[in-house]
């Protein structure tokens, strides 16, 4: 009798440890980087939650993490009592430095953040606190804007405290909430990070399962689930999940295995709500007449900077790409026949955020990106100048694994000159 096996692609819940794939540089930089307030920002089912608890995980080297889910919250109270049901879910960790969560309970969510850092400073321990769905926020800083200052404020005072957001980009809205606080708003000094689809190596990676048990797919088969999903995280899991064969092999898949069900339907729904009128025109438009930047500036009567500006947020945050022939087109097939199906009922007139916080966004995400790309530009020639002394101990015949690390540290240089070289290009 043939092996069979457990699908192993994951559908609807976040991954860690071995199930999680992609980002690399960037959780590398959230642990280890200059910045010690960091916003995340990305679409739904982009793998937010997967990504804060790998960091979870992998921050427990240099940190004491803290995973503070805000989803569901209504109240100062509400989030007070996830803030301490995070720190119980590792109770004995903070028991050992003397924080009792217990007597913490009669505490706001502020002083209970600024007494578990102030403890740990004590045992020289940073905090690395790791804030998902913090969009309920919004809602309280209209209704008690001193909450949310105070929580600023306990953000801002420990020196041994790292805070990582992870939300849409709806959050953008408390901005303009707390402009006029007698503070600084809340999102000052966050710097944003987008977190979109997986670099296509990544993805295949995933695709092919490489970190558990490899399954068997071809060459074929990777290059049209590429095309279908645009390596989105959730897309990526759910095409191969439905290709999945019990002898532990991906058959390549066709158009007819471009469906929406009911998630994938919902998906698209909220995806689209979080657009501004401008992005939902574009994306609308794209849907049925892919063009270069030039050709759908002057479609819509915009400006070519300005469209620049949307397409490069829309691009960043995974609803739209670069074809094959250079085109604009929607960033996967899967949303792009939700587009043509759903075309007649799509308004660009109730849209929750409005044109100027995109434009806002777009600037501040550029600016902090290429920043981020020049850091890690030097960190990859870096480690490539030391590669490769170490590659000239062995003369002619360097071992593989150190060369083809040595080739990969150069494609990643190449890659990064390119996006350096094509912001420069693109938005002088």
């Amino acid at each position: 009798m043939p092996a069979t096996y457990r699908n192993p692609y994951t559908i609807g819940g976040w991954v860690s440890g071995q199930r999680y794939y992609g980002h690399v540089d960037l959780r590398q930089y959230i642990l280890l980087g200059s910045d010690n307030y960091i916003w995340i920002i990305g679409s739904r089912r982009i793998g937010k939650t997967s990504l804060l608890r790998q960091l979870d995980i992998q921050g427990r080297k240099h940190y004491l993490p803290i995973y503070w889910d805000m989803q569901g919250c209504a109240s100062p109270e509400d989030l007070r009592d996830e803030l301490l049901f995070a720190l119980e879910d590792r109770g004995e960790v903070w028991a050992n430095l003397g924080i009792d969560t217990d007597q913490l309970a009669q505490e706001d969510m502020a002083n209970v953040l600024r007494k578990v850092c102030r403890q740990s400073q004590q045992h020289q321990a940073r905090v690395l606190l790791l804030i998902d769905e913090p969009e309920p926020l919004i809602e309280l800083a209209q209704k008690k804007p001193q909450v949310v200052q105070r929580l600023r404020a306990a953000f801002q005072r420990p020196p041994n405290l790292r805070v990582v957001l992870a939300s849409t980009k709806t959050l953008i809205t408390l901005q303009d909430l707390s402009r006029d606080w007698p503070t600084s708003p809340f999102l000052s000094d966050f710097a944003p990070f987008y977190l979109d689809g997986l670099e296509p190596q990544e993805a295949e990676q995933l695709i092919r399962q490489e970190q558990r048990h490899p399954v068997q797919v071809s060459a074929h088969a990777i290059r049209r689930i590429h095309d279908y999903t645009g390596d989105h995280p959730y897309l990526l899991q759910w095409l191969c999940y439905h290709l999945y064969h019990p002898d532990h092999s991906l058959r390549p898949p066709t158009r007819d295995d471009v469906v929406l069900d009911t998630m994938l339907t919902s998906l698209f729904q909220l995806q689209f709500h979080q657009l501004s009128p401008t992005e939902r025109r574009i994306l609308l438009h794209l849907a049925e007449h892919p063009g270069t930047e030039e050709q759908i500036a002057a479609a819509l009567g915009q400006k070519l900077p300005e469209t620049r500006m949307y397409l490069y947020l829309m691009g960043r945050l995974g609803y739209t790409r670069p074809s094959a022939s250079g085109r604009i087109i929607p960033g996967n097939a899967f949303l792009h026949r939700w587009l043509i199906e759903n075309m007649d009922q799509l308004s660009v007139e109730d849209a929750p955020i409005p044109d100027h916080q995109v434009q806002q966004m777009a600037r501040a995400g550029l600016k902090e990106e290429v920043l981020y790309w020049q850091d890690q530009l030097r960190i990859y020639q870096d480690r490539l100048g030391k590669l490769e002394l170490t590659a000239a101990k062995y003369g002619d015949t360097p071992p593989e694994r150190l060369q083809e690390t040595i080739r990969s540290h150069q494609r990643q240089i190449r890659a990064l000159q390119r996006k350096i070289d094509a912001f420069h290009k693109t938005f002088r």
